[in-house]
């Protein structure tokens, strides 16, 4: 496995030597496939030094422009980044934020406006596409948000969905003022909006609709720091989480960021999910000898399917965001605590295995 080799990547049974097209973050690599002796970064990505940078600024181990300020919208400036969370309120109601509402991980389950809290269900991932549109991932669900049905008319209700990039699930920002945006749908030409232009009022649908700039059609969407990323624990005890030391996976209280996953739709199958690193992008939590393992993409449908999980209800009555993880290629086989490590399993009927396939999510 890529867990043998030094770059991650194993070929064949032999390890290879590390490159800057091979989806996985080794070499002298800053983020996955640029910085160091690879191409420059673009904004938002890890570095080291200016030069990792295609904006040749480094700060803070992020790649910046040294005129465009985060938060501050200018022409010429980019609006979103791309693979960067947001949170997403209207200029008319910037207390409220859009919100996967019940922490619903399912297809069509409508967006509202909610308090703005630090939440994974009210964090969207902005994923660039082409000619300068973008869709917005659910940092909990791995969903996009899209319009109800792909319609094109006014007052369409907007929802999570798996993610396909199609035009429903698109949206462009455009400048209004230096603090607001607009965003308009591929497929419609209609502005993401709130219904009955109700900014204010708690538990408002989302909608598309009229084009014309007035406050409940614009948007401020705000970089997150918070709430991006899920940790793993399990049930009953938060401190704990599942982490990894390079391709290792095990218990531990250690909260640094090997101990948080990004959610992503799955490899195998975008209705899925799977769960990419923090510290080391190019790898995912996959199964392995009935083993939970941190591995290197490597491309095939056997890594993609083993990297694809199931969301499930949780097994015992547990807080809020308590998940089962089943296997997409394993059916009925769940990711559960063994001791200080995680296996994956049958299940028997049995208290003590429904609690230890119970998991607790939390975001970072």
């Amino acid at each position: 496995m890529g867990t043998d080799c030094q770059s991650a990547i194993c070929t064949n049974t032999v390890c290879q030597p590390p490159s800057c097209t091979d989806l996985a973050l080794n070499g002298d690599e800053t983020d996955l496939n640029c910085g160091g002796s690879c191409a420059p970064c673009a904004q938002g990505r890890s570095c080291s030094t200016d030069d990792d940078c295609s904006t040749a600024n480094c700060t803070a181990k992020l790649c910046e422009s040294g005129t465009c300020l985060d938060g501050v919208l200018r022409a010429g400036c980019p609006l979103l980044v791309d693979n960067t969370p947001y949170s997403l309120s209207p200029a008319k109601g910037l207390g409220n934020c859009i919100d996967d509402d019940q922490d619903s991980v399912s297809d069509g389950n409508a967006v509202l406006l909610r308090s703005c809290q630090d939440e994974l269900r009210q964090t969207f991932w902005a994923m660039e596409r082409a000619d300068g549109y973008f869709a917005f991932r659910s940092a909990l669900s791995g969903k996009c948000l899209h319009v109800r049905g792909a319609s094109t008319a006014g007052g369409a209700i907007i929802e999570q969905s798996t993610c396909t990039f199609a035009d429903d699930q698109l949206w462009k920002p455009s400048l209004v003022d230096t603090s607001v945006m607009g965003l308009t749908s591929h497929a419609s030409g209609l502005s993401l909006n709130v219904d009955r232009d109700n900014a204010s009022h708690e538990g408002q649908a989302i909608i598309q609709g009229q084009t014309d700039n007035r406050p409940d059609t614009t948007w401020r969407v705000t970089r997150r720091s918070t709430a991006s990323y899920v940790t793993f624990s399990p049930d009953g005890e938060q401190g704990v989480r599942v982490q990894h030391t390079a391709g290792t996976v095990g218990l531990g209280a250690d909260d640094r960021t090997n101990a948080q996953w990004i959610v992503v739709p799955g490899l195998s199958d975008a209705s899925l999910v799977s769960f990419q690193s923090r510290n080391d992008p190019g790898r995912y939590l996959r199964h392995a000898s009935f083993r939970l393992w941190s591995d290197t993409n490597d491309g095939s449908a056997t890594f993609k399917k083993d990297a694809s999980f199931r969301y499930g209800q949780p097994l015992v009555d547990s807080e809020r965001l308590a998940k089962a993880l089943e296997s997409s290629n394993y059916p009925g086989y769940y990711w559960k605590r063994d001791g200080g490590n995680v296996s994956l399993a049958r299940l028997a009927n049995t208290t003590d295995d429904q609690v230890n396939a119970t998991w607790q999510l939390s975001g970072r």
